[in-house]
């Protein structure tokens, strides 16, 4: 007996030490960055580095604002675009998957595998013939290839709500349609209704992909009034290369909407995702 809890209690503290090592590797940055952004530029250069601050200010945030104006603009634009990005990609993707799950037609089995197989296609393919595609069509300069595309539907999504629909039992279709209802119904009152906690995985992760996106901006936006925060910030580097403090407040403010949207979701991403594999 005390060999096994001498064994139970090896195995517990290994458990703890790993766990407390991947926090560190995760959360240490993050620790860097929040002491960083609060320290004055002069503390930034002294070795050894200090982890806590002498003296706790925002000054690094009034100096970000006042190098770079167009600070608030650039959050309102990534805001906007990730905003409508989201919202096209739960649209598009839920009707799409709609009928991947409820329709009964000979090539549904056939057009599904089609979908999914595009996942493996890597973006850096695409990149070229979108470029020459959305000059033909004049878009270039606008957000129009950051939106436009996400309300076409997106298989990782339309794998998503396709595999959250299929756990959804078709009795509630039939009692729609005795009642007089259709398709749209159905996919209005029913469907979508029912599938709250995979809409708001679909939403985080259209969002943050979107807040995050920096090689679409850069790509097909010139105008630096219609940048997003991610470009934004690349372009702050260059202006601010000496003040870390003033750096570490811009990734601050771009990793705010991000936190906040897990830290409250969490719940519903897990149910969302566990629940897509519930269902072949």
């Amino acid at each position: 007996m005390n060999g096994r809890r001498k064994s139970g209690a090896a195995s517990t503290a290994l458990k703890y030490f790993l766990l407390s090592a991947v926090f560190l590797l995760f959360a240490g940055p993050l620790a860097w960055m929040l002491s960083t952004m609060m320290k004055t530029k002069a503390e930034t250069y002294k070795a050894p580095p200090s982890l806590l601050p002498e003296s706790w200010n925002v000054d690094a945030f009034h100096r970000l604002f006042a190098i770079q104006p167009l600070m608030w603009k650039w959050i309102q634009n990534s805001f906007s675009i990730s905003i409508l990005v989201a919202a096209g990609a739960v649209i598009s993707s839920s009707i799409v998957a709609y009928g991947f799950s409820r329709f009964q037609t000979k090539c549904r089995d056939r057009l599904f595998p089609i979908v999914l197989v595009t996942l493996m296609i890597p973006p850096s393919i695409m990149m070229i013939p979108s470029y020459v595609l959305f000059v033909k069509l004049g878009w270039i300069d606008t957000w129009l290839p950051l939106i436009v595309p996400a309300w076409l539907g997106g298989a990782y999504y339309i794998f998503l709500f396709r595999q959250f629909f299929l756990t959804i039992p078709q009795e509630l279709d039939e009692a729609t349609y005795l009642d007089g209802g259709n398709r749209w119904t159905v996919y209005a009152r029913v469907v979508m209704p029912l599938s709250k906690p995979i809409i708001i995985t679909t939403v985080i992760f259209a969002f943050v992909n979107s807040w995050l996106d920096f090689l679409g901006p850069f790509l097909y936006i010139k105008n630096s009034g219609l940048f997003t925060l991610s470009v934004g910030l690349q372009l702050l580097i260059g202006q601010t290369s000496q003040d870390f403090p003033a750096l570490a407040a811009g990734a601050f403010i771009s990793i705010i909407p991000i936190g906040l949207l897990y830290f409250f979701a969490q719940r519903y991403i897990v149910e969302g995702v566990v629940l897509t594999g519930s269902k072949g």
